[in-house]
């Protein structure tokens, strides 16, 4: 037997043979012993020891149903199974080193630190004091019913243009739905540093009007390359002054904090200021300034453009909206042209007044016939919309006559209608009065017929009463003229046959009597 000695030793230099062999470039033979550290047994250890990871994640703490954050190894490519394993490269000759184990995703032992929470990126309107906001193109689409419910937009100022030529596109939208929702509005113009100061006035008043304004004109001061500072200073003082002198009023000058310290300083210090500082610090410039834009992420959520973020602005202590007001009416312009303005202390060309004028080249012959086909071309389409005006016009006045002409006719059948309602109610009040006149005459017909019936009743009844006071009166002889024939006859003594024929003497006269009576009734 071989000693167990010499077994073990011999197990681990076939065991060391077979880790060197991969490093030598030497494909390593094919075993089937569970013991030897097989590719495919490593694959399958890694396997397990990833599915008891989990089952020990799910054990631990893992009670809200999400997996764990422990991925389980990637299959090994089919190539890895053939390809030998590469060896270290020549300049890196140090062993190859094992990697540590990896902890557990969940182990609470060695977590790290959670992250610090990040400062916030929009700002709710609700939870801070403003006074106003500013707009431009890149708030998109407003909401201006759902933004009119917040009361505590007291103004909102509107981008209107920028250097010499461009107009905010959104800038008359904006200004018109923002007073028809009864804001408080103003303008600004974006101060270009490329082009002339008195160009960019023109193009600013081209489209900010006078009587569209609530609030007094901003310039809005941000850059300075090209020019230098002097430069800077001197072509707002000839905007300014050429706001003022059409505006009838100073402008509000804005900036940063740092930019109006480096830049423009004590010589606008007269002006009312308006300074962006995006802190919770108050802005500190040494001279007295108005308003303070101290965000430009308020979040409105009517607001749909630029995600829904918009610049804030509230009031230096002591001011309110009453130092912005611009009242058309009060403002008037002072009496100076627009020219002469221009023409202050400073040199144009030091404040960059006049631009230089360049000569425009001569047009090309292809040019010429090209201008005379669009000359003719105009001058046709001149003509056919002056002849489709003047058939408009025809077709109008036609349109017009007929209307005139239909309006008559109605009112001369309204007229007819009266008339003929008049006479229907006539006759109707004629008829009325026949009827009223008949139904008097049968009344009185029926009275007299009643009180005849009356009469004749009334006669009748006192003819009866005659009769029977007659027939009383008879009866009374009668019974009178038996009593004195009794009487007589016991006086005479008459005989018995005389008494009985007297007797119906009597009574036959006295039946003749009624029935005459009765034949009378």
């Amino acid at each position: 037997m071989i000693p167990k000695r010499i077994t073990t030793l011999y197990t681990i230099l076939l065991t060391t043979a077979l880790l060197l062999l991969p490093l030598a470039g030497v494909a390593a033979p094919q075993h089937t012993d569970i013991n030897k550290p097989t590719r495919e047994r490593v694959k399958k250890d890694k396997q397990q020891d990833n599915k008891k990871a989990n089952a020990t994640n799910k054990n631990d703490g893992n009670t809200s149903g999400k997996k764990a954050d422990v991925k389980p190894a990637a299959a090994p490519k089919k190539e890895e199974a053939v390809k030998p394993a590469a060896g270290p490269k020549k300049e890196d000759d140090k062993p190859l080193k094992a990697e540590p184990a990896k902890q557990p995703a969940n182990d609470t032992a060695k977590a790290a630190a959670p992250p610090k929470p990040k400062a916030p990126t929009t700002i709710n309107p609700a939870s801070v004091q403003f006074d106003g906001i500013d707009i431009s193109k890149h708030q998109g689409d407003i909401n201006w019913e759902e933004l009119k419910k917040n009361q505590s937009i007291k103004f909102i100022y509107i981008k209107a243009t920028e250097g010499s030529d461009f107009v905010d596109p959104r800038y008359h939208e904006n200004i018109r739905n923002a007073r028809k929702h009864g804001f408080k509005v103003g303008s600004y113009h974006f101060l270009s540093t490329r082009s002339a100061a008195t160009t960019q006035f023109y193009n600013f008043i081209r489209n900010a009007k006078r009587e569209d304004q609530d609030l007094i004109p901003i310039i809005d001061i941000e850059r300075l390359s090209p020019w230098n500072s002097q430069q800077l200073r001197d072509s707002v003082k000839v905007f300014a002054d050429l706001i003022e002198d059409y505006y009838g009023c100073k402008p509000l000058l804005y900036t940063s904090e740092k930019f109006f310290t480096s830049n423009l300083g004590r010589a606008f210090a007269h002006y009312p200021l308006f300074i962006a500082k995006y802190s919770s610090n108050q802005p500190n410039i040494g001279y007295k300034w108005i308003l303070w834009q101290f965000a430009d992420n308020g979040l409105f959520k009517p607001v749909k453009g630029n995600g829904g973020k918009v610049d804030m602005s509230r009031f230096a202590k002591g001011c309110s909206i009453n130092d912005i007001i611009y009242v058309p009416s009060k403002h008037k312009p002072k009496n100076i042209s627009v020219k002469d303005a221009v023409d202050h202390k400073e040199k144009p060309d030091k404040v960059n007044i006049a631009e230089p004028r360049k000569e425009a080249p001569k047009p090309s012959k292809r040019q010429q016939e090209e201008a005379q086909k669009q000359a003719e071309k105009e001058k046709k389409a001149k003509e056919r919309n002056k002849k489709l005006a003047e058939e408009e016009a025809k077709r109008k006045a036609e349109a017009d006559k007929k209307a005139q002409q239909k309006a008559e006719q109605q009112k001369r059948e309204k007229a007819r209608q009266q008339a003929r309602e008049a006479e229907a109610k006539k006759e109707a009040e004629a008829k009325a009065k026949r009827k009223a006149e008949a139904q008097r005459e049968a009344e009185a017909k029926a009275k007299k017929e009643a009180e005849a019936k009356a009469k004749r009743k009334a006669d009748a009844q006192k003819a009866r009463q005659q009769k029977a006071q007659r027939e009383a009166g008879n009866k009374t002889n009668k019974s009178n003229k038996t009593a004195s024939l009794m009487n007589s006859s016991s006086s005479s003594k008459l005989s018995q046959s005389q008494r009985n024929d007297s007797i119906r003497n009597a009574q036959y006269k006295g039946r003749k009597t009624n029935k005459s009576s009765a034949d009378n009734d």
